[in-house]
């Protein structure tokens, strides 16, 4: 019977075209903070006066100026935000209806000289008292002239259309913020069958440190359900839409420069109703804070919500506003703020959750984070929010269609995108785009097979099945570890967890009872016999406001505590170990319960039994211990065995696939089975090698840790990396202990430069990598994130700015490093180092990628939309030379509540046949960019041979110990990034 046509996905960007005429009527200032070189040489001056043990640098109270500011200023748009080397700038625009409104240089300059003066009483009683006195009496002096001709300067909005990067890219905050003061009080109405509901939008300022301008949020939702257990639950929510200006590498305008995309992007923000009695560690809580008087006499006011934040550091200061914010609005003589106390306390006490009309006072809205808990009276150590995040993409598409109807002649949709071809599925799907939920398959039989097969033959073909299944098993770890054998030591305390996991073990190779793993495979199970070892570090009566002593008292104990599991790691482990065959080894190990009550994260053993492993030369995977479920069993006389709820089982069950499979890069299949299905031609298939350029960023108290590597995958199943600072590639089976043993130098000798990537450097890697391919054709994989820029003085900015989409259509044929250390030239296409180099793909995600809706040709067609629940790629050929490619992961199984043709229509408020909107956690899959440049001229004559270089890293969002959906990197970027993951902890990051 012929198969039904499928029909092509379709894919609506959310991404908008700014009408270029629309700007006429919008305002823009910009007022320089004239006090940078002052500020700067004071703290420079106050760093060598201050005692010489003083190793901290001295840190400039910018936020602290900003939030003062805007707590005072709410018609700015930002304060003085950091836009170009030591330079600082305030930002206001204004329109018809909400026009340009900004206090004075005079009196801005009033603000900035309290604020100076704040900043100098720090300093008393540090350092020699005449020379701390004469280095703050000349910075005041210094700050007290007003600069002539220190004014608001109009930008004229024309500019910045022309050249989105003009005024050092001022548009990229501008434009999202005349977008939003063009919609602050607007009205739109959304349907849902039968129910309208009323949106009016709102200026909010700021979104935290890394990000400035303006977004907006509707008024407060109430929401009111009974949720799965039959209990009532109540919670506050509201709909947050942000414009982001993004370019397209290749997309120009008539005048050459790039054409912006403005990017419409819609998210679900919960403010809290209920006590906040449980934060999470280390991050600050945020508040939007409206003022409805004015603040300070003289500064005008208007409906714009500021985002303040909650110091939660656990020290003295935790739990207060940030950056001392009230004694400098007391220094400034301005109305106080709430206190932090009385809003966690009360938040719907302080703020207009229900929007009353006749509401004068401050607003304060305490926005919810993940792992909050809040108080109630039937759950003891609180509850989380009782609205779950997200929208139904139905949802998403009729609300960005009412915010475009309001936009009319201001914002131009763009077209659907193109759909490439299905990715492999069903039957004929790789073994290499396989997963363990299908390895473990059995195979199921149809009544009519039933009443035919005698039990003898189920059975037969149950054991055909698994022995084949047994066997592509045992070859995918046997190839990843290039013919090495294995030694996998499970380290255990507690029986419960002893059995579970060997048990799981046995699963993870199919194994019946009585079988043996196979032969490259040995496993040992090793008692932890002393309980110390189990034992948080002993902080000997210290807490986190005993600082700098809490510290120096952690790392003494970290160290004792090494010693100890390397002690019991060379008695009890390694004399097991067969010196003859010299196996990788691997250990899963118990570390007790890694949260406890009274117990800081600073204390976990966790990253002491990591660095005690790799000092042994061993990979390793930790688990807490397993606790069998409560038996109510009275009957002391019937034997019962333990059993164990599906969430420990399936925790068991993925650190038991992340060590046997992602730790030693194993695939289940030949990748060149992948790439023939891509489209490339055999006899490149079978030979391609895949490498990934990865890097993390982390931090580590005041030092921030940036680390690469490459990783590269074998047509053959082998998994090599290599290290920027070694010329030869390793095992990834090995890499491991390598990187962690870099690590562990770096934190004994407490020098982090090694582990500080700076641009440059990032730039040289990737040069290195690219100039040394080696016979085989390659593809090579890079993220443009941080890759093409890296911010800061002391670098120079300086990376591979190839990369960027300004410059990257001009140069998709060369590769230039002619700023890089030991190459410094530009290469051409044809150069002989890159003949077996197929080409370089960039990858853009995140706020760098749009949202979407499927199933419609424009945002106001009245057609349901369903997440794709198969891997999906599109493109966009409106740039012929510079292809587009886009990759879409499946619907992950843990998402499958909101895909029933029932949860895929409704809205936050819509209830249907006992479905809640505000009781499904929408989530949709993410975009990820795939652009190929300096492609070979073999893969450059047709679109299809484009496509098939897009494919090979689309097909690889594939891991096979990830079960629920699609990765978000390609398999080989992901395992580098898992890698330097995984180890990070030994430079007391925690990940």
């Amino acid at each position: 019977m012929p198969k039904k046509d499928v029909q092509s996905p379709i894919l609506l960007p959310a991404r908008m075209n700014l009408a270029e005429d629309v700007l006429t009527d919008l305002e823009i200032a910009v007022l320089e903070f004239p006090f940078a070189e002052i500020v700067a040489d004071f703290r420079n001056s106050m760093e060598e006066v201050l005692s010489p043990n003083r190793k901290k640098k001295v840190w400039i109270p910018y936020r602290q100026l900003n939030n003062g500011l805007l707590a005072c200023a709410s018609t700015l748009t930002h304060g003085f935000e950091y836009f170009d080397t030591g330079n600082y700038r305030a930002l206001a625009v204004g329109t018809v209806e909400n026009p340009l409104r900004v206090p004075t240089p005079e009196q801005i300059h009033e603000l900035v000289m309290i604020w100076a003066q704040e900043w100098t009483k720090q300093f008393d009683g540090k350092g020699k008292a005449d020379q701390v006195n004469s280095v703050c009496d000349r910075f005041l002096q210094n700050m007290a002239i007003i600069p002539t001709n220190w004014n608001w300067q109009p930008i004229t909005p024309k500019t910045l259309i022309q050249n989105i990067n003009a005024e050092k890219g001022l548009g990229y905050q501008a434009i999202p913020s005349f977008l939003a003061t063009l919609l602050h009080g607007k009205k739109c109405v959304i349907r849902s069958g039968q129910r309208e509901q009323e949106i009016q939008w709102r200026k909010v300022q700021g979104d935290g440190s890394g990000r400035t301008g303006l977004f907006l949020v509707s008024q407060a939702f109430p929401a009111l359900y009974t949720d799965d257990y039959g209990n009532e639950r109540e919670g506050y929510f509201v709909y947050r839409l942000d414009f982001r200006v993004q370019t397209q590498a290749g997309r120009f305008n008539q005048n050459g420069k790039l054409k912006p995309w403005i990017f419409l992007h819609l998210s679900c923000q919960r403010y809290a109703h209920e006590p906040l009695i449980e934060m999470n560690y280390g991050r600050d809580i945020s508040v939007l804070m409206g003022m409805n008087e004015e603040r300070l006499s003289g500064y005008e006011v208007d409906s714009t919500l500021i985002r303040l934040t909650i110091e939660n550091n656990g020290r003295e200061d935790s739990n207060l506003w940030k950056f001392q914010l009230p004694n400098l609005l007391a220094a400034f003589k301005a109305r106080p703020l709430e206190t932090t106390d009385n809003i966690r306390r009360n938040p719907s006490r302080y703020g207009n959750l229900d929007n009353h009309s006749n509401w004068n006072r401050d607003e304060y809205y305490l926005v919810h984070a993940e792992g909050y808990k809040y108080e109630h009276e039937n759950h003891k150590r609180g509850r989380g929010h009782s609205i779950k995040p997200g929208f139904s993409l139905q949802e998403r598409g009729d609300i960005v269609a009412q915010v475009l109807e309001l936009l009319d002649g201001v914002l131009i949709s763009d077209n659907p995108m193109q759909s490439d071809i299905p990715a492999p599925s069903g039957q004929k799907t790789p073994l290499a785009m396989r997963d363990y939920e299908y390895i473990s398959q059995l195979p199921s039989f149809t009544k009519q097979q039933k009443e035919k097969l005698t039990e003898k033959e189920i059975k037969q073909r149950v054991d055909n099945r698994r022995q084949e299944r047994q066997t592509i098993i045992a070859d995918a770890i046997e190839r990843a570890l290039q013919g090495k054998p294995i030694h996998i030591f499970l380290l255990w305390r507690e029986r419960d967890t002893c059995d579970v996991t060997c048990e799981t073990l046995r699963d993870a190779f199919l194994l019946n009872e009585g079988e043996d793993f196979p032969e490259h495979v040995k496993v040992s199970s090793i008692w932890i016999n002393d309980p110390n070892l189990l034992k948080p570090l002993d902080t000997a009566g210290l807490t986190l406001k005993d600082r700098q002593e809490f510290d120096n008292q952690i790392r003494k104990q970290h160290q004792i505590k090494l010693d100890a599991w390397r002690n019991f790691l060379k008695h009890e482990v390694i004399a097991l170990i067969d010196p003859t065959t010299k196996p990788y080894c691997f250990a899963i190990v118990e570390i007790g319960q890694t949260k406890k009550k009274g117990v800081h994260p600073k204390q976990s053993i966790y990253r002491v039994v990591r660095e005690a492993c790799v000092l042994e030369k061993i990979g390793s995977q930790m688990v807490q211990t397993v606790k069998p479920k409560s038996s109510d069993q009275q009957d002391e006389s019937i034997d019962t065995s333990p059993s164990y709820s599906k969430k420990t089982e399936g925790r068991i069950l993925n650190a038991v696939l992340d060590l046997t499979l992602r730790q030693v890069g194993a695939l289940y299949g030949l990748p060149s089975e992948v790439y023939e299905r891509a489209g490339i031609p055999k006899e490149i298939a079978q030979n391609l090698d895949v490498i990934a350029l990865c890097r993390r960023k982390a931090t580590q108290g005041q030092d921030n840790i940036h680390y690469a590597l490459a990783v590269r995958l074998r047509a053959n199943g082998a998994v090599d990396v290599l290290f920027p600072d070694r010329n030869y590639w390793i095992p990834y089976a090995q890499a491991g202990i390598e990187l962690g043993n870099i690590f562990s130098r770096v934190r004994c000798d407490r020098n982090y430069k090694t582990v500080q990537l700076k641009g440059i450097e990032l730039a040289k890697f990737a040069a290195d990598v690219l100039t040394q391919v080696g016979d085989c054709p390659t593809i090579a994989l890079i993220e443009a994130d941080v890759w093409r820029n890296e911010r800061g003085e002391e670098n120079g900015g300086q990376a591979w700015f190839q990369l960027k989409n300004e410059y990257l259509f001009a140069k998709r044929n060369i590769l230039d490093f002619q700023h890089v250390p030991g190459h410094a030239c530009v290469y051409p296409r044809d150069h002989n180092q890159f003949r077996n180099l197929l080409g370089i793909i960039r990858f853009r995600t995140g706020d760098e990628t749009t949202q979407y809706i499927t199933n419609r040709q424009t945002w106001n067609e009245n057609s349901p939309a369903r997440d794709l629940i198969h891997l999906s790629g599109f493109y966009d050929t409106s740039i012929p030379e510079l292809l587009h490619y886009f990759s879409i992961g499946r619907l992950p199984k843990t998402q499958k509540a909101q895909d029933t043709s029932t949860a895929r229509e409704l809205y936050m408020l819509d209830s249907q046949n006992d479905e809640y909107g505000v009781n499904i956690a929408f989530k949709h899959q993410h975009m990820l960019e795939i652009l190929p440049f300096f492609v070979h001229p073999d893969f450059q004559k047709t679109e299809e041979s484009l496509k098939s270089l897009c494919r090979v890293p689309h097909y690889l969002r594939i891991s096979p110990a990830w079960s629920m959906g699609n990765i978000h990197s390609p398999y080989p970027m992901h395992l580098g990034k898992q890698l330097i993951k995984d180890h990070l902890c030994i430079l007391g990051v925690e990940v």
